[in-house]
């Protein structure tokens, strides 16, 4: 009696085994919200290396926050303008192009400079020229936006680094693919997100001979309610209907040593930076992010987890 239910014991394991390997079961899904890190600032930057504008609200598309990097000054051999250059690239670094305010009405994109007059352009767009243009390594179609534009740019940026500049939009939407992977992005040098976090400023500034603001890091969203450093390791998470991914920490170039208000350039923060965050010759401030997904996103929303 005794054989006869041990083997049938060892039947039933046996069916539970193959029952286990034929049907395995579904992984579940641990949905953490961490209801105390929230979005605190939001940015979007209309032509690169110009200012950028705080938002209440950012309206997200396949590309990032709409309107975000859509323009970009390129000089006569349509390569990218930046606050700094780079000469492997042939970039003229212009520092004072962050003294450009950008605003936007329903129909204009508005741009003001010390001692220039306003200039307004179609938001939509002016049916210029297609021209191929580079940012680094990357080359994407994009429409000249004309003369009006060009003659104010040179006239403003030829102070400083004398040349030809001309404006430039990105289609909308475009082809130009993020650096890892296939996600669109603007005109940004890599990702349509950049995510800092308030603490992590406030422990650098902790460090600093004097406190910097978070615009020399130049970032779409700012969350608080994590440690310092939490975004070096951030790994998915959604916001409202939109799905992120941190991607690559993002190494800081000299641009956050401009006072982005007077245009003076100075060695912080990469120095302290440096001391701390660093690997190889790259210092790190803040994580690029890609998306899945379109909609609206608020000051206060919460960042929810998912664990598996």
């Amino acid at each position: 009696m005794n054989a006869i239910f041990c083997r049938d014991f060892e039947l039933y394991n046996l069916y539970l085994i193959l029952v286990h390997i034929l049907f395995p079961p579904k992984p579940t899904k641990r949905v953490l919200s961490h209801t105390h890190i929230h979005i605190t600032a939001m940015y979007c930057y209309p032509v690169k290396s110009c200012r950028g504008i705080a938002l209440q609200t950012a309206e997200v598309g396949v590309m990032g926050i709409k309107y975000d990097r859509q323009w970009m000054v390129v000089n006569e051999h349509n390569v990218f303008v930046a606050q700094r250059g780079d000469s492997h690239h042939g970039a003229i670094g212009v520092k004072s192009l962050c003294l450009v305010e950008t605003a936007i009405t329903t129909t204009t994109l508005v741009l003001n400079a010390p001692g220039m007059p306003e200039l307004e352009l179609p938001l939509k767009g002016v049916d210029g020229v297609q021209k191929t243009v580079r940012v680094w390594d990357s080359l994407s179609l994009a429409t000249d936006q004309g003369d009006e534009a060009a003659d104010w740019l040179s006239a403003y940026l030829s102070r400083e680094v004398p040349g030809n500049y001309r404006l430039v939009r990105m289609p909308d939407p475009g082809t130009r693919k993020t650096e890892l992977g296939d996600d669109l992005v603007g005109f940004a040098d890599g990702y349509p997100f950049l995510l800092a976090a308030d603490e992590t400023l406030a422990s650098l500034n902790a460090l600093m001979p004097e406190p910097l603001p978070m615009n020399r890091f130049r970032p779409n969203l700012v969350i608080a309610g994590a440690e310092p450093l939490f975004e070096d390791r951030i790994g998915q998470f959604r916001i409202r209907d939109i799905a992120f991914t941190g991607i690559k920490r993002c190494g800081r170039c000299p641009i956050t040593t401009i006072d982005q208000t007077t245009a003076v350039s100075g060695k912080e923060p990469l120095h302290t930076l440096a001391t701390y965050n660093r690997e190889g010759n790259n210092v790190y401030f803040g994580m690029n992010l890609v998306h899945k997904g379109t909609g609206i996103l608020h000051l206060g929303d919460y960042l929810i987890f998912v664990q598996h």
